[in-house]
């Protein structure tokens, strides 16, 4: 049977709604995060507007991203003029990438951001990839430049993406420890060791490609997840979605089609058995 600790089941059970009904994860920090967010490699403004109207307020992006922090920029810049929705009911993630690795530099990375943006401040920040990382510059060196942009409040929350459990220790080392770790998370890739992990150092996993994305193209044809969809008449992207939020992992799943967009948020109106998520967790391919 499937088991979560107390400490997670807690803060599930605590879950509060910023917008839509969409619970949050309550994070180490004391700050709070939309457990469903839009994951925005790739966006059109007609895409984000689309998810600002059914209700997402967690947009992840990265300097990397295109122009996706530009497009959403230039969207947020209009429906906050417009007053429907507030600064504070936001939540934008944006990332560190590789030029920006040296403590000096990150200041430099999360202005550009920013400027991008049109923000006055990230909701949180994070090192994009560690293996990325200059040979002459340690993650550690990275995290204490992430630590001087939270104390000079360009950034409320700092985390990492696609980090393991040695990079996340060097990081944890410093004395303050990141949020979430963003990495690669879904029914195929379960992640199941690396967020006990997580979960035992107070630090958030955040799934990205939660219903496949390009590395798992064929995860939505799974005849098991089309099972546990038609007994709840939902999709199997719903499941798979379903299936992080159960184990307390955020999602961010991308799509620039308003149909899908709309029914990535719709997964708070089921429940997996302890049965589903078991035959879920069977479906794993690595050994995570």
């Amino acid at each position: 049977m499937y088991k979560l600790s107390l400490t997670l089941l807690a803060i599930i059970l605590a879950f509060k709604c910023i917008s839509a009904d969409i619970p949050t994860r309550l994070l180490n920090n004391g700050q709070k995060i939309p457990i469903v967010g839009l994951g925005a490699g790739h966006v059109t403004e007609e895409s984000v507007r689309s998810a600002l109207e059914v209700g997402y307020r967690h947009i992840d992006t990265s300097l990397n991203y295109g122009d996706s922090e530009i497009i959403i920029g230039k969207v947020l810049k209009e429906v906050l003029k417009d007053g429907k929705i507030k600064r504070q009911d936001l939540y934008i993630v944006s990332k560190l990438e590789t030029e920006y690795h040296t403590r000096s530099r990150v200041p430099e990375g999360i202005k550009k951001s920013l400027q991008r943006l049109d923000l006055d401040y990230l909701d949180l920040y994070l090192i994009h990839s560690p293996d990325s990382q200059p040979a002459n510059i340690t993650v550690g060196e990275t995290w204490l430049g992430m630590i001087d942009v939270l104390k000079a409040n360009l950034t409320r929350s700092i985390g990492v993406s696609n980090f393991n459990q040695k990079q996340l220790d060097e990081v944890i080392a410093k004395g303050v420890v990141p949020v979430t770790n963003q990495v690669i998370c879904n029914p195929y890739v379960n992640e199941r060791k690396l967020l006990a992990y997580a979960d035992s150092h107070n630090v958030t996993l955040t799934a990205y490609s939660p219903v496949g994305g390009r590395a798992y193209p064929d995860l939505l044809k799974d005849p098991k997840l089309i099972e546990i969809g038609n007994k709840y008449k939902v999709s199997s992207a719903q499941v798979a979605l379903r299936f992080e939020i159960q184990r307390g992992v955020i999602a961010i799943p991308n799509s620039q089609n308003p149909k899908y967009i709309k029914e990535n948020i719709d997964v708070f109106g089921f429940k997996l058995t302890d049965e589903d998520i078991k035959a879920i967790e069977a479906l794993n391919k690595k050994d995570s």
